[in-house]
């Protein structure tokens, strides 16, 4: 039986990545599995990645065991609303920010990850039927 995950329980999941401590990528990977590949690495590029990834770009990540939920949504809504709003200058160096997160270490190391798990995990599904 599938669970039932919306857009809210996927970014809590991927913010995982960016907490300063081991990441539990099968358990990602688990939340994971019930959207779209497309889906889950546009969220985790364009949404949980840009109010993410600067705690691991610190000498001293302030986030260890988790980001609150409620306040990664919340910022992650005034981050896809304020930027639905650009001009096409502004909106034009915006997806240069994206691109670039997408070839930071960081990010691209965590979705490659990521992937390899959840293939994993949707392999171990598909044979579970």
């Amino acid at each position: 039986m599938n669970e039932q995950y919306s857009d809210i329980d996927l970014c809590e999941a991927l913010s995982e990545i960016f907490v300063d401590n081991e990441v539990e990528y099968y358990g990602i990977a688990y939340v994971a599995k019930n959207f779209p590949i497309e889906h889950v690495e546009m969220v985790y590029f364009e949404w949980v990645a840009p109010i993410c990834y600067s705690n691991l770009q610190t000498p001293v990540p302030p986030i260890w065991t988790g980001f609150d939920r409620e306040w990664l949504w919340k910022s992650i809504q005034e981050y896809r609303a304020k930027n639905s709003q650009l001009g096409r200058f502004r909106l034009f160096f915006h997806k240069i920010f994206l691109k670039n997160l997408r070839n930071e270490y960081i990010t691209r190391s965590g979705w490659n990850e990521l992937k390899q798990h959840l293939e994993l995990v949707k392999k171990e599904s598909d044979n579970s039927i």
